[in-house]
């Protein structure tokens, strides 16, 4: 039912406005920008409106822009910077109609697959303590050649022979 004490035109005003706006939906409005920095994957689908979207990668990579439209979706992976900004093909936001209501999007996680959940496992598990105990090894192989190293010099210099005590010892009379 109606309530009498509001007029029929903002009835019409605030019923409209809340049957336009999805649940589970961020809003956007318009001549504003967004950044987001996923720390997980996720995705970003443009549920009403348009985002002109720009992805700048890890440090070193070139960024990317692209335009989204109603349904269309981008998964981003962690550690990039996204931006979006309101984007209606050119047309400028008037203050009536669609326009000015500015773009809903969802922004939700993205489970990983199985195989890659089980490679990030094997990685886990396996790759990094090989790579742990090869670098030990490694330190391991250089310490015994410096080791061989030094032992040959001695033996070389004539220092298997017996010498004679340090001078302090000869001082202090002992044996």
């Amino acid at each position: 039912m109606s309530n009498p004490s509001v007029l029929e035109s903002q009835q019409s005003r605030v019923g409209a406005a809340s049957a336009r706006t999805m649940a589970g939906c961020w809003i956007l409005p318009p001549r504003r920008a967004l950044g987001l920095y996923p720390t997980q994957r996720a995705r970003l689908r443009i549920e009403r409106g348009g985002v002109w979207l720009t992805v700048a990668g890890r440090e070193g990579a070139l960024s990317s822009d692209c335009f989204l439209g109603e349904g269309d979706e981008q998964v981003l992976e962690p550690g990039v910077h996204a931006v979006i900004e309101p984007w209606h093909g050119g047309r400028a936001a008037l203050s009536g109609g669609a326009l000015a209501e500015g773009v809903q999007f969802r922004w939700d996680p993205v489970a990983l697959p199985a195989l890659a959940v089980h490679s990030e496992a094997w990685s886990r598990g396996v790759v990094a303590p090989w790579a742990d105990l090869v670098g030990a090894l490694r330190g391991a192989a250089w310490a015994a050649a410096r080791l061989v190293k030094g032992l040959l010099q001695w033996a070389v210099a004539g220092r298997w022979a017996p010498t004679a005590a340090p001078r302090t010892c000869i001082d202090a009379q002992c044996e």
